[in-house]
Protein backbone atom coordinates (compact mmCIF):
# COMPACT_ATOMS: atom_id res chain seq x y z
CA UNK A 1 0.00 0.00 0.00
CA UNK A 2 2.81 2.42 0.84
CA UNK A 3 4.44 2.01 -2.59
CA UNK A 4 1.25 2.17 -4.67
CA UNK A 5 0.39 5.81 -5.60
CA UNK A 6 -3.34 5.02 -5.96
CA UNK A 7 -3.53 3.83 -2.38
CA UNK A 8 -1.53 6.70 -0.89
CA UNK A 9 -4.49 8.28 0.94
CA UNK A 10 -5.65 4.89 2.19
CA UNK A 11 -2.16 4.18 3.49
CA UNK A 12 -2.06 7.39 5.56
CA UNK A 13 -5.46 6.50 7.07
CA UNK A 14 -4.33 2.96 7.91
CA UNK A 15 -1.08 4.29 9.35
CA UNK A 16 -2.98 6.79 11.57
CA UNK A 17 -5.36 4.04 12.68
CA UNK A 18 -2.48 1.72 13.59
CA UNK A 19 -0.73 4.47 15.54
CA UNK A 20 -3.90 5.24 17.51
CA UNK A 21 -4.26 1.59 18.46
CA UNK A 22 -0.65 1.57 19.64
CA UNK A 23 -1.25 4.41 22.18
CA UNK A 24 -2.61 2.37 25.13
CA UNK A 25 -0.30 -0.52 24.28
CA UNK A 26 2.43 0.82 26.60
CA UNK A 27 -0.05 0.92 29.52
CA UNK A 28 -1.26 -2.59 28.72
CA UNK A 29 2.36 -3.72 28.41
CA UNK A 30 2.99 -2.36 31.92
CA UNK A 31 0.16 -4.55 33.24
CA UNK A 32 1.64 -7.51 31.42
CA UNK A 33 5.04 -6.86 32.99
CA UNK A 34 3.39 -6.56 36.43
CA UNK A 35 1.79 -9.95 35.92
CA UNK A 36 5.12 -11.48 34.90
CA UNK A 37 6.94 -9.95 37.87
CA UNK A 38 4.25 -10.80 40.39
CA UNK A 39 4.96 -13.88 42.47
CA UNK A 40 2.77 -15.22 45.27
CA UNK A 41 5.21 -14.54 48.09
CA UNK A 42 6.21 -11.00 47.11
CA UNK A 43 5.60 -8.35 49.71
CA UNK A 44 4.39 -4.92 48.69
CA UNK A 45 7.85 -3.36 49.16
CA UNK A 46 9.51 -5.98 46.95
CA UNK A 47 6.88 -5.60 44.27
CA UNK A 48 7.26 -1.80 44.24
CA UNK A 49 11.07 -2.08 44.07
CA UNK A 50 10.91 -4.50 41.15
CA UNK A 51 8.48 -2.24 39.32
CA UNK A 52 10.79 0.76 39.84
CA UNK A 53 13.73 -1.15 38.42
CA UNK A 54 11.72 -2.37 35.40
CA UNK A 55 10.37 1.11 34.72
CA UNK A 56 13.82 2.70 34.94
CA UNK A 57 15.39 0.13 32.61
CA UNK A 58 12.53 0.69 30.16
CA UNK A 59 12.90 4.49 30.40
CA UNK A 60 16.62 4.43 29.49
CA UNK A 61 15.94 2.17 26.52
CA UNK A 62 17.07 -1.23 27.82
CA UNK A 63 19.90 -2.77 29.79
CA UNK A 64 22.54 -1.80 27.24
CA UNK A 65 21.81 1.90 27.78
CA UNK A 66 21.99 1.69 31.58
CA UNK A 67 24.74 3.87 33.10
CA UNK A 68 26.62 1.58 35.51
CA UNK A 69 29.25 4.17 36.40
CA UNK A 70 26.68 6.16 38.40
CA UNK A 71 27.94 6.35 42.03
CA UNK A 72 24.42 6.54 43.48
CA UNK A 73 23.52 3.33 41.68
CA UNK A 74 26.67 1.58 42.92
CA UNK A 75 26.07 2.71 46.50
CA UNK A 76 22.46 1.54 46.37
CA UNK A 77 23.53 -1.85 45.06
CA UNK A 78 26.22 -2.19 47.74
CA UNK A 79 23.87 -1.27 50.57
CA UNK A 80 20.98 -3.41 49.34
CA UNK A 81 22.17 -6.54 51.14
CA UNK A 82 22.67 -4.63 54.40
CA UNK A 83 19.18 -3.13 54.12
CA UNK A 84 17.73 -6.59 53.50
CA UNK A 85 19.54 -8.04 56.52
CA UNK A 86 18.29 -5.14 58.68
CA UNK A 87 14.77 -5.78 57.44
CA UNK A 88 15.02 -9.49 58.33
CA UNK A 89 16.37 -8.59 61.79
CA UNK A 90 13.46 -6.20 62.38
CA UNK A 91 10.97 -8.87 61.33
CA UNK A 92 12.60 -11.41 63.69
CA UNK A 93 12.40 -8.93 66.57
CA UNK A 94 8.74 -8.25 65.84
CA UNK A 95 7.98 -11.98 65.92
CA UNK A 96 9.89 -12.45 69.17
CA UNK A 97 8.09 -9.56 70.85
CA UNK A 98 4.75 -10.88 69.60
CA UNK A 99 5.63 -14.33 70.98
CA UNK A 100 6.55 -12.84 74.35
CA UNK A 101 3.31 -10.88 74.36
CA UNK A 102 1.32 -14.05 73.71
CA UNK A 103 3.16 -15.89 76.51
CA UNK A 104 2.54 -13.01 78.90
CA UNK A 105 -1.12 -12.90 77.90
CA UNK A 106 -1.48 -16.65 78.49
CA UNK A 107 0.12 -16.29 81.94
CA UNK A 108 -2.11 -13.33 82.80
CA UNK A 109 -5.16 -15.31 81.71
CA UNK A 110 -4.11 -18.27 83.85
CA UNK A 111 -3.52 -15.99 86.86
CA UNK A 112 -6.96 -14.42 86.42
CA UNK A 113 -8.53 -17.86 86.18
CA UNK A 114 -6.83 -18.94 89.41
CA UNK A 115 -7.92 -15.73 91.16
CA UNK A 116 -11.52 -16.35 90.09
CA UNK A 117 -11.33 -19.93 91.33
CA UNK A 118 -9.90 -18.72 94.65
CA UNK A 119 -12.72 -16.18 95.06
CA UNK A 120 -15.34 -18.86 94.36
CA UNK A 121 -13.74 -21.28 96.83
CA UNK A 122 -13.54 -18.60 99.52
CA UNK A 123 -17.18 -17.71 98.95
CA UNK A 124 -18.17 -21.42 99.17
CA UNK A 125 -16.16 -21.95 102.37
CA UNK A 126 -17.72 -18.87 103.99
CA UNK A 127 -21.24 -19.93 102.98
CA UNK A 128 -20.71 -23.51 104.26
CA UNK A 129 -19.24 -22.32 107.54
CA UNK A 130 -22.08 -19.87 108.18
CA UNK A 131 -24.68 -22.54 107.29
CA UNK A 132 -22.97 -25.04 109.62
CA UNK A 133 -23.08 -22.47 112.43
CA UNK A 134 -26.78 -21.86 111.79
CA UNK A 135 -27.48 -25.62 111.90
CA UNK A 136 -25.50 -25.92 115.15
CA UNK A 137 -27.53 -23.06 116.68
CA UNK A 138 -30.78 -24.73 115.56
CA UNK A 139 -29.65 -28.03 117.04
CA UNK A 140 -28.90 -26.28 120.35
CA UNK A 141 -32.30 -24.60 120.45
CA UNK A 142 -34.41 -27.57 119.30
CA UNK A 143 -32.30 -30.37 120.84
CA UNK A 144 -32.40 -32.40 117.58
CA UNK A 145 -29.32 -34.31 116.46
CA UNK A 146 -30.19 -34.13 112.75
CA UNK A 147 -29.15 -30.47 112.70
CA UNK A 148 -25.79 -31.41 114.26
CA UNK A 149 -25.17 -34.05 111.58
CA UNK A 150 -25.97 -31.49 108.83
CA UNK A 151 -23.67 -28.99 110.52
CA UNK A 152 -20.84 -31.54 110.72
CA UNK A 153 -21.36 -32.49 107.07
CA UNK A 154 -21.06 -28.86 105.99
CA UNK A 155 -17.97 -28.37 108.16
CA UNK A 156 -16.29 -31.40 106.53
CA UNK A 157 -17.11 -30.01 103.06
CA UNK A 158 -15.78 -26.59 104.11
CA UNK A 159 -12.56 -28.27 105.32
CA UNK A 160 -12.15 -30.00 101.93
CA UNK A 161 -12.74 -26.71 100.11
CA UNK A 162 -10.16 -25.06 102.38
CA UNK A 163 -7.65 -27.71 101.25
CA UNK A 164 -8.45 -26.90 97.61
CA UNK A 165 -8.07 -23.22 98.41
CA UNK A 166 -4.58 -23.84 99.79
CA UNK A 167 -3.70 -25.78 96.63
CA UNK A 168 -4.87 -22.88 94.46
CA UNK A 169 -2.79 -20.43 96.54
Amino acid sequence: MANNPCLCKLWTSVKTLLLMLHGPASVEHGFLVNKQVEIDNLTENTFVAKRLVCDHVASVGGLKNLDISNNALLLAACSARRKYMDYLEDERKKKESAGRGEKRKALDDEIEELKDKKRCLEKDVDAMTSSADEFADKAEKTHQLTWISKSNSLLRSAKEKTGELKAVD
